[in-house]
């Protein structure tokens, strides 16, 4: 059985989700959110009939803390009571080991806003983390969970592909209440044409379920979804280009990339069909589509994604 776990992020439910599935070897989750909402997490599980000793595999998409803060907070007896074994990419091994230039590197973004976002930091004990390479295949009965690495969001990304699911992690895109699928761009690895490559590589696997932390199992079709994905990387790391080549400064990005951001949300929420009926009534009663989309992937951080990647990558392409 699957369990979509709600980590009610700054009191916002359906933004960030932590997927848990039963096995016969414990409970699987697929990220952990971060330790700010560890609590919320057990709540879930409990409501499921199961605890946080029950975790005995963590699977990380990456290594964000939105993703992976909690993390040590499973790992260790001490700590929740069980013993976790954290499956990661080689590059995230590391700073989940040794978070310190983790954390340095998140500070010069959040500032004063790192506890209330993330909570406590700590490291996972470096007997608890275990390596999974590109294609490596972890049995947990009755399953075979493959990792595949799928760089663009980060170069530590790996999606996780088991029987006919897929969990997807920020390559395959946020997605609030079942549309619009949006790129999370953020700094400092975003890599458009890497992105473009991942999505590949999942819509081969031809998955009946797609599970992505912001939020959920999607419903509808896997391959439309991936497609319009895949046009918007595209366009929207086009629109930056010309925006950047034109002179545009990183205030007047952030304004003009938020009001074209916003507006294809707000399209999308006035087509009724692209909602799930208890998300819809979730928006309708409590806040609005964007800004649930902003506190799962706020706006501004494409920005200072788009501008390293094009003046890395294609500086040809921005000259002015």
């Amino acid at each position: 059985m699957i369990h979509i776990l709600d980590t009610r992020q700054l009191g916002h439910a359906g933004i960030v989700a932590v997927t848990a599935l039963e096995t016969n070897d414990g409970v699987a989750l697929f990220d952990t959110g971060p330790e700010s909402t560890f609590d919320n997490v057990i709540s879930d599980l409990r409501k499921a009939g199961l605890d946080a000793k029950d975790v005995r595999h963590v699977f990380l998409s990456h290594i964000h803390f939105d993703h992976a803060g909690a993390a040590w907070r499973f790992a260790s007896p001490s700590r929740t009571g069980g013993s976790a074994t954290v499956y990661v990419h080689p590059r995230g091994a590391p700073h989940l080991i040794d978070p310190t230039k983790l954390v340095e590197s998140a500070t010069r973004i959040f500032g004063d806003d790192m506890k209330r976002l993330w909570g406590k930091i700590a490291s996972v004990p470096q007997e608890d983390v275990r390596i999974l390479e590109d294609n490596d295949v972890v049995r947990v009965p009755p399953f075979e969970i493959r990792s595949i690495a799928t760089p663009g969001h980060a170069s530590h990304h790996h999606v996780y592909h088991w029987d006919d699911n897929v969990f997807g992690g920020d390559i395959a895109g946020v997605r609030i209440g079942n549309g619009p699928p949006i790129p999370p761009f953020v700094p400092p690895e975003l890599h458009v044409e890497s992105w473009r490559n991942s999505i590949a590589k999942i819509r081969k696997l031809n998955a009946a379920n797609l599970y992505l932390p912001h939020f959920g199992r999607i419903d509808g079709s896997i391959p439309e979804h991936l497609d319009l994905l895949d046009e918007r990387v595209a366009r929207w790391s086009e629109w930056f280009r010309e925006k950047i080549r034109s002179g545009a400064d990183e205030n007047q990005l952030r304004s003009e990339f938020a009001a074209l951001e916003h507006s294809e949300i707000n399209a999308s929420f006035n087509d009724s069909r692209l909602f799930q009926p208890s998300t819809a009534g979730l928006v309708t009663r409590h806040t609005s589509l964007v800004t649930l989309y902003e506190g799962a992937d706020p706006s501004y951080m494409a920005v200072g994604a788009a501008l390293r990647y094009w003046k890395k990558y294609h500086p040809e392409g921005v000259a002015s």
